[in-house]
């Protein structure tokens, strides 16, 4: 007898193979561009949050203290992004995306959009509406959800 799965395990192991799926695609042709993944997610909490202390970029990313150090400092040297003296506590220092680096960031995107746009080329456009129609709300709740936090 088939065991029925609940539509949050349903929801769950579709989401797993295709964020997976998306995942490897996306960061090979990150790594192809020769930019390092974990670089572009940097620069997207950057953009996202505005100047944001170091220690909170190690939490979000979920790295050592060490790695995002050198990872801060191989943006900077690529000049992506800046430190900034906090405004409320002298002690703190914030790092800060620059021009450059949001322009760096948008052409990665085009170009990860790209490469995502080539492998579902072949994928029926009716299939695609379904899953547009879908992920909306999906991306909606998650963002709330995140916010919250």
């Amino acid at each position: 007898m088939a065991v029925r799965k609940s539509k949050n395990e349903a929801a769950s192991e579709q989401l797993m193979f295709v964020s997976g799926y998306v995942y490897r695609l996306v960061r090979a042709r990150a790594r192809e561009l020769g930019v390092r993944w974990s670089a572009l997610m940097v620069l997207a909490d950057l953009d996202l949050l505005g100047p944001t202390e170091q220690r909170t970029l190690v939490a979000i990313e979920q790295v050592r203290g060490s790695t995002m150090t050198v990872l801060l400092q191989d943006l900077e040297k690529r000049g992506w992004l800046e430190r900034v003296d906090h405004d409320a506590d002298a002690r703190v220092t914030l790092v800060s995306i620059t021009p450059s680096g949001r322009a760096e960031l948008r052409r990665a995107g085009r170009l990860l959009r790209q490469r995502l746009r080539e492998e579902l080329a072949d994928v029926p456009e009716r299939v695609l509406h379904r899953v547009a129609a879908a992920l909306g709300p999906l991306s909606a709740a998650l963002v709330r959800k995140a916010a919250a936090r």
